[in-house]
């Protein structure tokens, strides 16, 4: 993440992460496009951090689908020793060609409160449950059922 970016540097939790070249928290999310050279999907990015010492860096994963982003928080949180705090926000992966330095930049903007640990949140796992494939890496959302 660059340094020079005052929208990441303003922001204490964003970290230092491979795989993205900046991580903002933004008050809306960019309108999702699917250009050739910008592309921004919309989904759910979970976020994991340690306050034990040396401890887990801010780190961030993110989802098209808001189940499989609870379920990877809530298991991650499960290692105790490793990971302190989590929390799954509404977020959108921008891509874009940055002309000025001839590369591809990739950008996670976060935005809102914390999604996980609310009421009826069970009822996102049990989707997640009946629609896991074990010979597939995809998660492609079970119908709603009443």
């Amino acid at each position: 993440m660059s340094n020079a970016c005052p929208a990441c540097t303003g922001w204490a939790h964003a970290g230092s992460q491979p795989g993205y070249d900046h991580i903002h928290r933004v008050l809306s999310l960019p309108e999702e496009q699917h250009e050739d050279q910008q592309r921004v999907l919309h989904g759910f990015a979970t976020g994991f951090a340690s306050s034990a010492e040396p401890g887990l860096a801010q780190t961030w994963v993110f989802f098209e689908h808001l189940e499989p982003a609870l379920v990877f928080g809530r298991a991650g949180r499960m290692s105790v020793y490793d990971i302190t705090s989590y929390g799954v926000y509404t977020a959108a992966r921008e891509e874009r060609f940055d002309h000025g330095t001839g590369r591809q930049v990739t950008t996670l903007h976060v935005a809102g409160r914390a999604l996980d640990r609310e009421p009826g949140e069970g009822k996102h796992f049990v989707r997640w449950a009946r629609s896991v494939e074990s010979d597939s890496a995809f998660y492609e959302g079970a119908p709603e059922r009443g």
